[in-house]
């Protein structure tokens, strides 16, 4: 019988890869696996690693959180499984609390604060509304401005024209490794990218 825990877990990785809309042996092909080991996975006929839990969403380009969430706090999706996709207004603002209290690092916390608190010179309604809109965008032109985010920033640090140079910076290091993620998601014709491989808590 299975343990509710290898059962979520199983139940997880088949939503994900459905999710996503990838096969069985695409994702095998993906993680350099067979087929076999994948269809024991989403059965819950044979443990997994957390490596290899983490490798799928990253071969599926998909987000782990909100599964991870679920797998390990199944009380708080009364409707089970699909409550991820669907959170009201209150679960969100609960799962945003959680996130920024409990396991946000400090840097995450320092620049969200400054994002809607500080004197930056932008409305931060309007400055979400960008975000929104070049989320939307592909990926390929998300990378476009991202290369012109990294190179705009790079000039005003060489010229000394920084807007607000005591403020919480942003770690380069992680942008110039998503750009370059994104970089390899768009020549394989993917539309997404994960950085489930990069320490964001330093």
């Amino acid at each position: 019988m299975l343990s509710d825990y290898r059962f979520r877990v199983a139940r997880a990785i088949t939503a994900a890869r459905e999710a996503a809309g990838v096969s069985q042996r695409e994702l095998a092909d993906r993680l350099g696996r067979d087929k076999r080991t994948i269809q024991k996975w989403e059965k819950g006929e044979m443990k997994i690693a957390l490596e290899d839990f983490l490798g799928i969403f990253d071969a599926l380009k998909i987000q782990v959180e909100p599964y991870s969430k679920w797998i390990r706090h199944p009380e708080l999706f009364p409707n089970g499984l699909e409550d991820i996709l669907h959170y009201s207004t209150d679960k969100k603002r609960k799962a945003l609390s959680d996130f920024y209290q409990r396991q946000a690092s400090p840097l995450e916390v320092e620049q969200e604060y400054y994002f809607l608190f500080a004197d930056h010179g932008s409305d931060y309604h309007g400055m979400y509304q960008q975000w929104m809109a070049n989320l939307m965008t592909p990926l390929r032109d998300r990378r476009r401005i991202c290369s012109q985010v990294i190179d705009n920033y790079n000039e005003a640090k060489a010229t000394g024209t920084i807007v607000d140079p005591g403020a919480p910076q942003p770690d380069m290091e992680v942008l110039q490794a998503c750009y370059e993620a994104s970089l390899q998601s768009v020549q394989h014709g993917d539309n997404g990218y994960t950085m489930l491989s990069l320490d964001l808590h330093r």
